[in-house]
């Protein structure tokens, strides 16, 4: 098993380090195609990316006709900040 600092890595972060490495930007594919990679079960991985889309920015998931499809639109999916510039001025009702 691949072991990071703290220990054992977790699936999801066997799925992001997967991303991070093996896809293309803007290239969907199918999760199928990530359970061949990761060998993980379709129902993990469908849970798992929902898990990362809600909590990580340039990752993408969706449902496109009757395949479910993921992307990243950057060379590395990150974590979502909790403070950011942008965050603040949605969050204002003050114009600028």
């Amino acid at each position: 098993m691949a072991k990071t600092e703290k220990g054992i890595k977790t699936g999801l972060e066997k799925i992001i380090e997967y991303f991070n490495s093996n896809l293309e930007e803007n290239h969907p594919i199918a999760i199928a195609k990530v359970v061949e990679d990761t060998g993980f079960s379709w129902s993990f991985i469908k849970k798992t990316l929902a898990k990362i889309k809600e909590n990580y920015d340039g990752f993408h998931f969706e449902k496109s006709g009757n395949t479910w499809i993921t992307w990243k639109d950057r060379d590395h999916i990150i974590k979502k900040l909790d403070e950011t510039c942008s965050r603040l001025l949605e969050d204002s009702d003050d114009e600028c």
